[in-house]
């Protein structure tokens, strides 16, 4: 064994292998920070540059793995700073942005560089030790316990919705729902389309439910995203650092948790996030503030989500199971080079598995400290009005969203989705549960439907692993349940103390009534009810279907069909109900205007619309960055601040799009037609 670290510390005296360090954290900064590009595009796109112009495989390979392996720190900036979650960072955007509104964007971030530092180095010291003896243990993991995986995931953050649960399973249904829409994978049949066969993309789903809400919201307000005041140096990072550091042994054991979660192949970022923030939910004493800017919340997932990368690469080494979307292009180079994956890598490639395990621990530190230096400059962004970055970062949402799609639907589905999240947050609905039940349900319907074919499904109920996990899940969700409602009784409690001495006699209670006198009619019913008859419609469909393709829409229908329906009668006779949902909610609709300045954003988007199909889409995104400052922010400042903004934009359009990626714009069909027919 002593040979191959010998030679693997051999490589770390070449210049060669530092130049590829640098180049590849170059490249993993670019894909955290800039909307639009992440680590799989960038790798995709680095690949055949690396093999051709790479010789060693040794440095070519951990190039690769470490623009996987160090990503993770960096993707929580956009998440904190102005409210761009991607599928890993949903939990660091519900807590991180909410402190990020407090004024503490530096001491989050700092608190999210040391723990992901920490949970980098456990996940590579895990991959060191895990794969001689991993094999026989990821091998119990078939279809059946990737899908109870993947149920765990949807029901965790279901009930992590605090009291609004029956909402977070309404929620979670209705992605699954939407993920469902397009071809089935088993027959071809064409399910819940109305009209046009095509799938929902998940980035502009993603782009549409989270971040495009959020930038409307705080753009509206016309205000900075931290309060006046708020401290954002580069002392405050290093303080959160040091705080992050002194959590070492909760860092530890959610790390641990990561790296176990992340060596199951198919269980993906979105469920590690969501239950490496339960686990850590379930040691804590004080549960009463997650959801409303928990530092300890942020620092649960962080620290699974950077380890599960050294776990992802223990199925990827030791038995060629790619363990992420991210690996499956590392496996690609190893099979480039002529590596092959399995026993090979602790045998005759023994020298690159651990020159893998030394990088990804360097290249963990390396980014930790980049970080640490220039967070205190990033975290200005949330000093500055909230218009000058909306009208930077909306357009580049827009532009993303084009990017995955290659086409004006991308940029529809925004529209769509983006109409939901902001109904969602306006009315109180938890949004998390929606976008992991899209992402999660393929994963479901895949494995458990593969899984049905092999064992049947008494084969299912009698692998002892899949019910291992289901009845873990079961006394886990028991135990929140008592332990949330513990919490909301405290509350209720307190409240009904407030009554009597505000002298509301008990009997005057609205809860005392009987049901038929508190009926009243609001305009949040409208949503359950929508609800209601688009899983009525979508349960009638799917009744259709052929047998295979059947059975998944239907139950969710179903199911999504009753709870909307519960959810409407107890809106509609318990309207003093309000529960704390795990999402941020509307801000700007409290402030004196807000309808007018609903009206104006509404039109800014139509413009941006029209010049877009008129005279082409950067242009309409170059249009849209100038006109915001223009139109939200007074006096003569504004006009060298649209200057700044359109031209930001225009930036990243030439770059990035027009000589990085190189990008096919589509056709201003409008303009294109009134050129033929008017002019």
């Amino acid at each position: 064994m002593l040979e191959p670290i010998g030679s693997a510390l051999s490589y770390l005296a070449q210049p060669t292998y530092w130049l590829a360090m640098a180049a590849a954290l170059g490249l993993a900064i670019m894909a955290g920070v800039i909307p639009g590009v992440n680590s799989f595009l960038v790798m995709a796109l680095a690949i055949p540059f690396i093999v051709l112009n790479i010789e060693s495989p040794a440095i070519g390979l951990v190039m690769l793995a470490t623009i996987t392996g160090v990503d993770n720190t960096l993707d929580s900036i956009p998440a904190i700073l102005y409210g761009q979650p991607g599928a890993a960072t949903q939990v660091t955007f519900l807590e991180g942005h909410q402190l990020a509104r407090q004024g503490k964007a530096a001491h989050t971030l700092g608190a999210v560089y040391a723990v992901s530092a920490l949970g980098g180095i456990i996940g590579a010291i895990a991959l060191t030790i895990a794969i001689p003896v991993i094999r026989p243990f990821v091998l119990k993991f078939g279809f059946p316990e990737i899908a109870a995986m993947g149920l765990v995931g949807v029901g965790m953050v279901s009930i992590l919705s605090r009291g609004a649960m029956r909402k977070g399973l309404i929620a979670a249904g209705i992605g699954m729902l939407m993920a469902t829409i397009g071809k089935d994978p088993f027959t071809g049949t064409s399910r819940l389309t109305l009209g046009p066969l095509f799938s929902l993309p998940l980035v502009p789903v993603a782009l549409g439910l989270f971040a495009m809400p959020e930038m409307i919201d705080l753009t509206m307000t016309r205000r900075a995203v931290a309060p006046a005041g708020a401290d954002v140096s580069t002392a405050r990072v290093f303080e959160g650092a040091r705080e992050g550091l002194r959590h070492w042994r909760m860092v530890i054991r959610q790390s641990l948790f990561g790296v176990f979660l992340g060596a199951i192949p198919g269980v993906g970022s979105a469920v590690i996030d969501w239950l490496s923030y339960a686990f850590g939910i379930f040691f804590s004493k004080d549960k009463s503030q997650f959801g409303k800017g928990s530092l300890e919340g942020v620092m649960f997932a962080e620290s699974a989500q950077n380890a599960k990368e050294g776990g992802q690469a223990i199925p990827t080494l030791a038995m060629g199971v790619p363990g992420g979307p991210t690996w499956v292009l590392v496996m690609a180079g190893m099979l480039a080079y002529g590596v092959a994956p399995g026993p090979q890598m602790l045998g005759h490639h023994a020298d690159i598995t651990i020159l893998l395990v030394i990088t990804l621990a360097l290249g963990n530190l390396a980014i930790t400290g980049i970080g640490l230096l220039v967070t205190g400059q990033l975290a200005k962004l949330t000093t500055i009005p909230y218009p000058v970055i909306g009208a930077i970062i909306i357009p580049i949402l827009f532009l993303t969203a084009f990017i995955e799609t290659f086409s004006w639907r991308g940029i529809q589905v925004v529209f769509v989705v983006a109409a939901m999240g902001l109904v969602m947050k306006q009315y109180h609905w938890p949004r998390p549960p929606m976008l992991l039940g899209f992402i999660l349900a393929p994963i479901i319907e895949m494995n458990y439907q593969s899984g049905l074919s092999i064992d049947g499904a008494w084969g299912i109920l009698q692998r002892p692993v899949t019910m291992t996990i289901v009845g873990v899940a079961v006394v886990t969700a028991v135990l929140f349940l008592r332990a949330i409602r513990k919490v909301e009784q405290e509350q209720e409690e307190l409240l009904e103390a407030d009554s009597v001495s505000d002298g509301t006699a008990m009997d005057e209670l609205p809860g005392d009534k009987p049901w038929f006198h508190r009926l009243q009619w609001r305009w949040e019913h409208l949503v359950p009810l929508a609800i209601l008859f688009v899983a009525s419609w979508a349960a009638i469909e799917a009744s259709g279907y052929p047998d295979r393709a059947q059975p998944f829409p239907l139950w969710i229908s179903v199911s999504v069909a009753v709870l909307a329906a519960i959810q409407l009668f107890d809106q509609a006779t318990h309207p003093e109900r309000l529960h704390d949902v795990m999402d941020l909610s509307m801000t700007s609709t409290h402030l004196e205007g807000a309808g007018r300045t609903a009206l104006v954003m509404m039109g800014l988007l139509a413009m941006f619309l029209l010049i877009g199909t008129t005279v082409g889409m950067k242009w309409g995104a170059v249009a849209f960055g100038a006109a915001v400052p223009i139109v939200f922010l007074g006096g003569l400042g504004r006009w060298p601040l649209a200057a700044l903004t359109s031209g930001l934009v225009y930036l990243f359009v030439y770059v990035v799009l027009d000589n990085v990626l190189f990008i096919l714009w589509p056709e201003p069909f409008i303009g294109n037609w009134l050129a033929e027919h008017v002019f």
